[in-house]
């Protein structure tokens, strides 16, 4: 039987300017039949001070309790019954959405018990078996990374609604005064629509989760470049992150910066194997040195 296994690589940095850290990040990898499965999730804290880290500690904490408490569920249902990947993908999703609405209530409830502002970005995606599922609100991206490399999610952005709407040029919308204006986050309105995104894996797919402070000071050549180069091995793939994160801190850092890369081997297993949940990363502060 083929299965698969992912090399990993995960870090978040204060940056070179701000005082507090308000980015989280999440990783939980689990392993059944067919190989392992995880979460790669980055949550970009609003708020200054420790608001904004609490409301991305608030989304971490609460994906990380579904993961150990209601995704197991959703994986045995019917006893012993095998389902399809649809049918998991689809009762995951269900659940992710019903997630999402409630963890942005309690953030809203959050912001109002200290009388400010507070929100976060959500950007997270799923692998199960040979599908992607992609659940995300804000500024933070997703790409695929094979023979070359796409962007699987949109900005929910100022500058990116005028850029869809040709009022200014996507080069121009880098540098706009605007640029850190969000038109969607978690804990400002109660009806949070969410961006969806699903799709096949090929064997050679890689895929990259990162905040705004990662992105916006590298081009997609360079993070292609860098990671489609790099060997399917936890060492190698945290050890080229963190040389992308050298790059961005060169070149001015301004805001926190998170980043995780997933990596595919597809190998063949001829033994049986039971459903393991396991987590593997639950946050991580300052700069993650390895595995």
């Amino acid at each position: 039987m083929l299965k698969r296994s992912f090399a990993i690589g995960a870090l978040t940095d204060i940056g070179n300017v701000k005082k507090t850290n308000e980015d989280n990040i999440l990783v939980k990898v689990g392993d059944e039949k067919n190989g392992e499965f995880g979460l790669f999730l980055v949550a970009d804290g609003m708020g200054g001070l420790a608001a904004g880290e609490v409301a991305s500690g608030i989304i971490v904490n609460e994906f990380n309790l579904w993961w150990e408490r209601q995704l197991p569920g959703i994986l045995n249902q019917e006893g012993n019954t095998v389902l399809d990947t649809d049918t998991v993908l689809n009762a995951i999703s269900w659940e992710l959405d019903r997630l999402i609405q409630d963890i942005n209530k309690k953030i809203i409830r959050f912001g109002l018990s200290i009388n400010a502002k507070v929100g976060s970005t959500l950007t997270l995606l799923f692998i199960y078996q040979n599908k992607y599922l992609i659940k995300h609100v804000g500024d933070s991206r997703i790409y695929r990374i094979n023979s070359s490399i796409t962007k699987l999610t949109e900005d929910h952005s100022w500058v990116a609604q005028q850029v869809k709407e040709g009022k200014i040029k996507e080069e121009e919308a880098k540098y706009h005064p605007k640029r850190n204006i969000l038109t969607r986050c978690l804990g400002v309105m109660e009806n949070l629509e969410i961006f969806e995104a699903c799709g096949d894996i090929s064997d050679d797919d890689g895929f990259l989760v990162c905040s705004d402070g990662f992105h916006n000071y590298l081009d997609e050549h360079e993070i292609y470049c860098s990671l489609s180069s790099c060997k399917k091995e936890d060492a190698d793939v945290q050890k080229t992150l963190r040389e992308l994160l050298e790059i961005v801190k060169l070149r001015g850092a301004a805001d926190n910066i998170s980043a995780v890369a997933v990596c595919q081997h597809i190998y063949r297993d001829y033994s049986d194997s039971i459903l393991n949940i396991k987590g593997i990363i639950n946050r991580i502060t300052g700069n993650f040195g390895g595995w």
